[in-house]
């Protein structure tokens, strides 16, 4: 029974890890565009200039007076999008620059959606709000563009793998299912290449965006069926051929432009892979990164693909502040990831989390400083100055997050085990009502510093510290300098109870 527990909790994870990677922080901007390179009607390599620049005019902005700003939104590998904008001037203008590092599509926002841009492009777009339908574009990529917005906006590329129905079928079921599917999108993809005649990197752009949304559908369906029927991923009845979509996956997509869908897909995959491959039973952290890595290569041939699930892996360990096993394991990673776009990132990332490590104060002090102005900041002040000289472990939670009270039950043996040393828990209640806190708090006769956050309050709280899911935590240590959070800091983990070990080892 205990196995079978653990099993499930490691799936749980698993899952929520993936969920964690599409909503976790924004950091480098280099890990944009790391997958896939190439030439796209211009050369990468022929270009010097990284700069980007995005131009727009926008006529009859009174019909939607609202609307004040353009964005771009740069999608990494992780499915986070690191944001850049400018407002409309009064004559209709706006101009966004950023750097970008290899050809690939990014969102504009509102009304344009996807567009096309390579490193160093100058791209111009003209706006009418009276007919939204209709963007024009100029300058450079201008008739990919031209493409890929047709494409999209004429409901081609709008498939729905995941409608409620799916939820009760088997796996057999749903794969012919999101085959139908597929098999539809393909159709309709088809008929727009003979409508369009679109490039060669188009055609291979559509293509990829229908093969990852289905395989994506696919890795992640036995997962949530697991989970949702609570039983051990091993004991799905997994028919034979079900995975038979995922061979030679490194072969399926396209060097020639990056479809940054992909980069949802790499995490539902390796969550799939390392269940499929990894026995987990008695596997120490320590070891996850070899063992890992190592069937990685083992059932992948070389290729960019490869290098970018590698390099995933060590982004993960980077995200729990594992600076000590990214350090062991450095001679693999150089072994196996030699793209530039993605070792210098991952080696800077390291140097900003050594860096803040050793000054914990700089970069408690700059994150604490979003908090003001805030009603939240008077509060958070209030927790660390009636705990000096404590470390703290902080829950934030909601009355309507299970997966919260769940771990609430773990919290209470880590403070059974810590009894007696200079750590205090503190319960942050976020975006929930009062009565039902007062409640749950009687209910579950949880010892601790609880308090309840308003609605602009939690929201301020969750925006500073970046909480896209909940439970997350936070580790503070005995000078009040917040020194690390995230969701992986759950009460019953094994590295959880060794940080904050360490920290009140500290003088």
């Amino acid at each position: 029974m205990e196995s079978s527990s653990g099993t499930r909790m490691q799936e749980w994870v698993l899952i929520n890890l993936w969920i964690m990677r599409i909503e976790t922080r924004i950091i480098l901007l280099f890990l944009l565009t790391i997958f896939l390179g190439g030439c796209f009607e211009k050369h990468d390599q022929e270009k010097k200039s990284t700069l980007t620049v995005i131009t727009g005019n926008v006529r009859n902005i009174e019909v939607y007076p609202d609307t004040k700003e353009f964005s771009v939104q740069i999608i990494d590998f992780r499915g986070k999008k690191t944001i850049f904008t400018d407002s409309i001037k009064n004559d209709g203008t706006f101009k966004i620059e950023f750097e970008l590092y290899k050809t690939q599509d990014l969102n504009i926002n509102p009304i344009v959606g996807k567009i096309i841009a390579s490193p160093g492009d100058s791209i111009h777009l003209e706006i009418d709000f009276k007919d939204i339908g209709n963007v024009r574009f100029f300058g450079d990529n201008q008739q990919s563009n031209m493409n890929i917005n047709k494409y999209l906006n004429s409901n081609y590329g709008v498939f729905e793998f995941s409608p409620r129905e799916t939820q009760s079928m088997s796996l057999n079921t749903y794969k012919s299912f999101c085959d139908s599917i597929k098999s539809v999108a393909e159709q309709k993809r088809q008929k727009f290449i003979r409508e369009i005649n679109p490039s060669p990197a188009i055609r291979r752009w559509t293509k990829d965006y229908i093969t990852i949304n289905y395989q994506k559908s696919l890795l992640f369906f036995p997962l949530s069926h697991a989970h949702k029927n609570n039983i051990a991923y091993r004991d799905l009845d997994i028919p034979r051929d079900y995975y038979s979509f995922l061979e030679k996956i490194e072969r399926k997509y396209s060097d020639s432009i990056v479809n940054t869908n992909i980069y949802e897909l790499l995490g539902v995959y390796t969550s799939s892979f390392a269940q499929r491959t990894i026995n987990f039973t008695k596997r120490s952290r320590d070891s996850y990164i070899s063992t890992i890595v190592n069937s990685v290569i083992k059932n992948h041939e070389e290729s960019y693909f490869r290098q970018i699930l590698i390099g995933s892996i060590f982004y993960e360990e980077l995200n729990y502040n594992n600076l000590d096993l990214f350090e062991e394991n450095k001679i693999l990673l150089n072994e196996n990831v030699s793209d530039g776009f993605l070792i210098t990132p991952l080696n800077k990332y390291y140097e900003d989390l050594r860096e803040q490590k050793k000054n914990p104060e700089i970069n408690s002090n700059e994150i604490l400083s979003k908090l003001n102005g805030t009603t939240a900041r008077p509060l958070i002040d209030s927790i660390l100055l009636a705990n000096q000289g404590k470390v703290l472990y902080i829950d934030f939670w909601a009355t309507w997050c299970g997966p919260c009270k769940e771990e609430m039950l773990n919290s209470k043996k880590l403070k059974h085990i810590l009894a007696g040393e200079d750590v205090e828990f503190v319960y942050l209640c976020l975006q929930s009502k009062k009565e039902q806190w007062k409640s749950d708090i009687s209910q579950m006769q949880l010892d601790g510093q609880h308090y309840f956050c308003d609605i602009k309050q939690s929201r301020n709280i969750r925006k500073t510290f970046d909480i896209k899911s909940l439970p997350h935590y936070m580790l503070v240590n005995k000078n009040g300098h917040i020194i690390e959070s995230g969701f992986y800091l759950r009460p019953m983990s094994p590295r959880t109870f060794d940080k904050i070990d360490k920290l009140l080892a500290e003088e």
